[in-house]
């Protein structure tokens, strides 16, 4: 009937359809085996489609946001790249690198996200396997100079960044202040309204996932219902997000074998001063690589060929010793002239006071440095350490064969 009356009122005023541009979507939740209906305007058949793009969102007749997703990451990494091809961002000071995927990248990852953001996983752990979060982390590893098997934690939390879902949550409940200022006339409070009634009747609805969210980040306590979600509320919301993602983080630097070093030099969740510092491109992504663990040393080669940990052995000193971050800094002897250098370049800058150079946390102590200068020497030597590592297990091979 409404087909023909809009064929009825095209043609009193010579208009015509783009059925190109037309489609019809069922939408269900499992694709069903039964006959589709036929709609025709006219004479004309329209196509029964199973997915749309509807102002720049791919929608399925599942009703789930999936195909969105995994457009909008796709349009993102393709504007990361662009940039990337146009712009060495190694060279970037972290705040300008960061700036630039605020304004550029973010938008497109974050596009119509105040609806879409309602119906993603809620938790960290699976948040990090969408293909947003994704983009948002390719992001983060290409400025380090990181590989794609770093930590996802340590990553984002060199720069101090938080995952996007809680800029989306942050968007998601912002919109909820615009729906409920609506008058009760607007299509959209309609919708907001249905959706809730769908949600008292325990139907899957927006509101009931909305409310989801509140309830898994501790927060329906205090708000009840979404209609009491004001503007004044978006900032505290926020904070709270931040804060389970800070407890979340801490739990699991506190139990991951991989960042064992790593928890003991990062304290708090910031953009590390090193990053600013050090102008050498490569020297700094030599150091963040050892920070992370993203490095060639035993301790982490060796859990990719399932050594036990207390047998991944450095394989240049002979001492027996675990090839990790500490043995590189204080003990192996293959280093031993280039760690006396940089240790008497300490001893000899009168800037190093919060470093005491006899210390068993040495090299805890230096990692944790933020003096300018600490930092820089710190650096070369790390750098001047895997070269000379590199050339000595080049020298070795040769010699075998």
């Amino acid at each position: 009937k409404c087909l023909d009356d809009l064929h009825s009122w095209s043609n009193k005023w010579l208009l015509e359809v783009n059925l190109k541009k037309t489609q019809v979507m069922i939408f269900e939740k499992t694709n069903s085996k039964k006959a589709k209906p036929i709609f025709n305007l006219g004479k004309k058949d329209i196509t029964v489609g199973k997915e749309y793009c509807y102002l720049g969102i791919k929608m399925n007749n599942n009703g789930n946001f999936t195909l969105a997703l995994k457009q909008l990451s796709e349009k993102a990494l393709h504007a990361l790249y662009s940039m990337r091809r146009r712009l060495n961002i190694h060279h970037l000071n972290p705040k300008s690198a960061i700036k630039i995927f605020d304004r550029i990248i973010s938008p497109i990852l974050l596009y119509n996200s105040e609806v879409w953001g309602a119906y993603v996983k809620n938790d960290f752990n699976n948040w990090d396997k969408l293909p947003i979060e994704k983009v948002h982390l390719r992001f983060c590893k290409l400025y380090l100079g990181v590989g794609k098997k770093a930590s996802n934690i340590a990553s984002r939390g060199e720069l101090g960044k938080f995952p996007l879902i809680i800029n989306i949550f942050k968007r998601l409940f912002k919109y909820i202040t615009h729906l409920n200022s609506l008058s009760e006339t607007a299509i959209a409070k309609q919708a907001f309204l249905i959706s809730k009634d769908l949600f008292t009747k325990q139907n899957t609805s927006y509101y009931g996932k909305a409310m989801d969210i509140l309830k898994a980040f501790n927060l329906n306590t205090e708000i009840t219902d979404l209609e009491s979600i004001t503007t004044e509320l978006i900032q505290p919301i926020t904070k709270r997000l931040k804060e389970n993602y800070l407890t979340f983080w801490k739990h699991k630097l506190e139990n991951s074998s991989k960042l064992t070093f790593y928890s003991t030099i990062k304290i708090d969740y910031e953009l590390e001063k090193y990053l600013s510092i050090i102008k050498d491109s490569n020297k700094r992504k030599t150091l963040t690589r050892f920070r992370l663990s993203n490095h060639s040393l035993q301790i982490e080669t060796g859990r990719y060929h399932n050594i036990a940990r207390e047998e991944r052995l450095c394989n240049l000193c002979h001492s027996g010793e675990v090839e990790n971050e500490s043995h590189l800094l204080l003990t192996c002897e293959a280093y031993g002239d280039t760690r006396v250098n940089f240790i008497n370049s300490l001893k000899n800058d009168l800037t190093t006071t919060e470093t005491n150079l006899n210390e068993p946390t040495l090299s805890v102590d230096i990692m944790k440095s933020t003096a300018s200068n600490t930092i820089l020497k710190l650096s070369k030597f790390i750098f001047s350490c895997f070269e000379e590592r590199l050339k000595q297990l080049e020298a070795g091979n040769a010699g075998s064969h």
